[in-house]
């Protein structure tokens, strides 16, 4: 009895914990500097939160690119949205992909272009090899509070040489 007891409570502790250190699904992922279409509506709904529990999203929906880094990764980030009533979230953060993670990037501007001029960019640059993560969402309660947006990844992704061959 006291062991079925047990289980029924770490059952519950975990169930309970989901939505506290949600794991994230990734809409695409980027391996270059470039554009990436996408739209936030219904996905990851279980990330309530983002930047270490500190945002709380607003329910309709975020978007998760994964960033793939090559060697020396130096790069900078801007969301615009096509949709009205969408005023995106840019988050980035570094290492798992979670709800708890910190964010390098936490910007968000009441508008539909984030940030308002120019690009942001990681207080510290990835590290070689490594994987980052970008969140894009939306923390206010407006109607519809998700749609389409163009994720921007600029600066460089140099990668190492794989294969070489001469014909």
């Amino acid at each position: 009895m006291k062991a079925s007891m047990k289980a029924l409570a770490l059952l519950a502790g975990c169930t309970l914990m989901g939505s506290a250190f949600a794991q994230c699904t990734n809409d695409s992922t980027a391996t270059n500097v470039g554009s990436f279409a996408g739209n936030t509506c219904g996905k990851n709904l279980a990330l309530t939160t983002i930047c270490g529990g500190s945002d709380p999203t607003n329910g309709a929906g975020t978007s998760v690119v994964q960033i793939n880094m090559g060697n020396t990764p130096n790069i900078n980030l801007s969301v615009v949205s096509s949709t009205a009533g969408f005023n995106p979230e840019l988050a980035y953060t570094r290492g798992t992909c979670s709800s708890l993670s910190a964010c390098d990037i936490d910007d968000t501007n009441n508008t539909q272009t984030v940030p308002a001029t120019g690009t942001d960019s990681p207080s510290t640059q990835p590290s070689a090899g490594s994987t980052s993560f970008v969140f894009i969402s939306d923390l206010n309660p407006e109607a519809p509070g998700c749609g389409a947006y163009n994720l921007t990844i600029g600066g460089t992704f140099p990668v190492s040489l794989q294969n070489f061959s001469v014909q």
